[in-house]
Formats: C-alpha cells, structure tokens, sequence
C-alpha cells in the first residue's frame, strides 16, 4: 500500500495503528518496571520477526516518523528537552525489539538506534 489516500481509508492500518500506539502506552506507563517494558518488547518484536517477517529496519523508520509527527503536530509541548527523552524512548524500543529478533535467530540487525 503505497497510496496515501488508500492508507488513509485503510481500516486495517488504522487498527494496526492503535495496536502499536497503545503498545507506547504500555511502555510508557510502565517505565517504573523494566521487566514489563522488556516483556511487551519482547512479545512484539518476536511477533513481528516470527508471524509478520517484518525487517527490522522499519522500527528505526516508524520512530523517526513518529518523533516527527510529535514536533509537528504538538510543537508547543515537543520541547527539545522532551524531543530529547522522546528519542533515547525510541532507542530502548528499538534495541529492545531488535534485540528479539536476534534471540529467534534474525540475522540482519543494525545495532544504531533511532
């Protein structure tokens, strides 16, 4: 699907996009307890490697579309400070899905984040 009117009537985009946004929620609510965080990770990025067969470099593409979109679209709160948390977030999410991957023996991984 590369048409952007298609994407935007897509139903089935739009479900996926609020699976993976209320994965980020759970993240974040859940900083306080790594082990949770590292466990929802986990279970998505071995889904994605496993059933989806999703490369791994498109985690690294929808955290820089995602961080763009924030400074876009709430530009008043999207501080560079919180820019700045916002992208060591997206790093750790990064590293810990891409981590999965390498434990159901993906081999193409890049070790840079965001």
């Amino acid at each position: 699907m590369e048409d952007p009117e298609e994407m935007e009537r897509s139903s089935q985009l739009r479900h996926h996009a609020r699976r993976v946004m209320n994965a980020f929620n759970t993240v974040v609510e859940n900083l306080h307890d790594p082990e949770k965080v590292s466990s929802v990770l986990a279970l998505v990025g071995k889904a994605h490697a496993i059933k989806h067969k999703v490369e791994p470099m498109y985690f690294k593409i929808l955290s820089g579309v995602m961080l763009e979109v924030l400074s876009e679209d709430f530009p008043e709160f999207f501080t560079p400070e919180v820019q700045m948390v916002w992208t060591k977030l997206m790093g750790a999410v990064y590293w810990h899905v891409t981590g999965a991957y390498t434990e159901v023996g993906w081999l193409q991984v890049s070790s840079s984040a965001v």
